[in-house]
């Protein structure tokens, strides 16, 4: 019966598994990770380039494996409307249009997307005309159509706003001057101009508006300070403006909405160990790439610096490169291997953590928290790295997982989750004493476990270390230890403690938690019947779901199964569905 029972939890487990790569998770940048080269065009704010630096540098610290190309085209002064006002640039000579040149940039560059922010120059900072949105219009649905029969994608991208609080420039009702003296209130311009643009939506065009939310970050600031901006001359953003377009345009593409709240360059940044260094690295190798692509796609606009030649510029852009990829780990710390894999230990919230990475890491990073005893019976964690699975251990070693080590892990579950992007919920693995501290921050916090495998774990404190029962080893100095720990006065006091994992079990059970115990039934360190049996029933009549897996004969060591399969599929599939999520 046992064992019927134990073929139809496998084949429910084996069922999920192949549902699991059928479906898989989506990637937090999926509306990125189809394309392989991205080239960005506008006007001098595209040129200008900080906000694609910040998009390039969140997909490498998020994506260590990204092989997507960004490409800054962009062309100071442009328009898509073709419009350009009287005595342009001192009437030196007319905004460069961007009909003059796209051709021949998608046809030098070969893009599988576009990224496409027009609109600041558009309406040539004169009051609102249809003539102008006119031009705007029919400017915007020829991009779009070249584009498109290029074979290529293309998102467009609504304009920064104009803001006249920061412009440097005299002010007039009428913008007859144009950009040397704007219209004062060009930003309704622009409103307009962004809403048609954001209306195209019914027409099936992959939209992003930074315009509506720039304005309301500028509305917001006003409230405590009449004065702010985030431009330098009215039109063109600084860093702060120019994070606020990347955010906008990398929650479009599918990262996590926690960027919205992150109003500066910095909060992603620290969220990664090198992410200034990259951010700096990366601003140089687009800076080499963007002027070489202007000067080889021939634009036409005068003072734009005449780039390297165009081979000189890929090998100057590879080196850098190199010393993009050199910092491109994804944790601080000692880099090592641990069973073919790359092994990172670094301070994690006070202790040191050791984090193992698999090779192709499963989108939303799901991961295991193994529990003391690193290097033993490592064949599971190794199963679950070919998997895509990230493995940690902090190291908290003889905690007996008693108060203390509890906010130890609480510490190191912040500290990955937060700053690294752990999945909120997380596999723990138990052998032994690890049962301790599995059970015990779990019963803690049962809304950031997955499930639970306990591989002869202790359940009772009273059965190992106390030695109140079956238990036939000398663990003397380990029932010391544990009384140190827990901060016991007496050892009466500790067996009389009512918080062991047998008795913690409502939460999990609520939490609808699964466990999954690995145990012989001739353990002579942790007997089962004083730790599993107990466990496993009181599971049961909490209405918990327990799979049991009983090695016949078996003493404590060795832990595991010489096939971890059972043990894997359990993690695997509970961890990776809910992390999906």
């Amino acid at each position: 019966m046992k064992g019927m029972k134990f073929l139809q939890t496998f084949t429910a487990i084996l069922i999920f598994v192949l549902t699991a790569f059928i479906c898989p998770a989506q990637s937090p940048l999926a509306g990125l990770e189809k394309f392989h080269r991205v080239v960005f065009i506008g006007d001098s704010i595209t040129y200008a380039g900080s906000y694609i630096d910040d998009i390039e540098t969140y997909v490498l610290t998020r994506d260590t494996n990204s092989t997507i190309t960004f490409l800054n085209l962009g062309q100071s002064s442009e328009t898509v409307s073709g419009l350009s006002e009287p005595g342009h640039a001192g009437g030196k000579y007319v905004r460069p249009d961007a009909h003059t040149r796209i051709a021949a940039v998608l046809d030098a560059t070969k893009p599988d997307l576009v990224i496409a922010d027009y609109g600041m120059n558009d309406g040539i900072y004169q009051p609102f005309s249809d003539e102008h949105l006119q031009k705007f219009k029919d400017g915007m649905n020829w991009l779009h159509d070249l584009v498109q029969k290029s074979g290529a994608q293309i998102i467009h991208v609504t304009p920064s706003p104009f803001d006249p609080v920061g412009c440097n420039k005299p002010l007039t009702d009428d913008g007859a001057k144009g950009f040397s003296a704007p219209y004062r209130s060009y930003n309704d311009v622009l409103d307009k101009f962004s809403a048609w643009l954001v209306s195209q939506h019914t027409n099936g065009w992959d939209v992003v508006d930074i315009h509506t939310p720039m304005n309301q970050f500028i509305a917001e600031h006003r409230k405590t300070n009449p004065k702010y901006t985030f431009t330098r001359d009215g039109v063109h953003p600084n860093e702060i403006g120019h994070w606020l377009m990347a955010r906008e345009i990398l929650v479009h593409l599918g990262a996590p909405k926690k960027l919205e709240t992150m109003n500066s360059v910095e909060p992603m940044l620290a969220d990664y160990p090198h992410g200034e260094e990259m951010l700096k690295l990366i601003s140089q190798q687009e800076k080499v790439l963007r002027d070489a692509w202007l000067t080889e796609a021939d634009h036409l606009r005068p003072g734009h610096p005449v780039g390297l030649p165009l081979p000189e510029a890929e090998q100057k852009a590879a080196d850098l490169e190199s010393k993009i990829r050199a910092l491109d780990q994804p944790f601080p710390g000692k880099k090592t291997s641990w069973n073919g894999f790359d092994r990172f230990d670094f301070n994690a919230g006070g202790k040191m953590a050791t984090v193992v990475v698999p090779e192709n890491p499963l989108p939303n990073r799901p991961w295991a928290w193994k529990a003391e005893f690193f290097n033993v019976a490592t064949n599971t964690e190794v199963a679950l790295l070919n998997r895509g699975m990230t493995i940690v251990y902090l190291a908290d070693k003889d905690m007996y997982g008693c108060p203390q080590a509890v906010t130890d892990w609480d510490n190191c579950y912040a500290e990955l989750t937060d700053k690294f992007g752990f999945a909120k919920k997380v596999a723990l693995i138990g052998l032994s004493r690890g049962g301790l501290y599995c059970y015990n921050w779990a019963a803690a916090n049962p809304d950031k476990v997955t499930c639970i495998y306990g591989d002869a774990p202790v359940c009772d404190i009273k059965s190992w270390p106390g030695h109140q029962g079956k238990c036939q080893i000398d663990t003397t100095k380990e029932w010391k230890q544990l009384i140190e720990r827990y901060g016991f006065k007496s050892e009466a006091e500790a067996l009389a403690y009512d918080k062991n994992p047998i008795d913690e079990l409502a939460p999990l059970a609520a939490a609808k938690i699964p466990l999954l115990h690995v145990y012989g039934d001739a353990d002579k360190t942790v007997p089962w019947d004083e730790n599993t049996k107990i466990l496993a029933k009181r599971y049961q009549k909490l209405g918990g779901n327990i799979t049991l897996i009983l090695k016949p004969g078996a003493d404590h060591h060795p832990h595991g199964l010489p096939d971890p399969t059972p043990i894997v599929d359990f993690i695997f599939t509970n961890t990776v569905q809910l992390v999906a999520k």
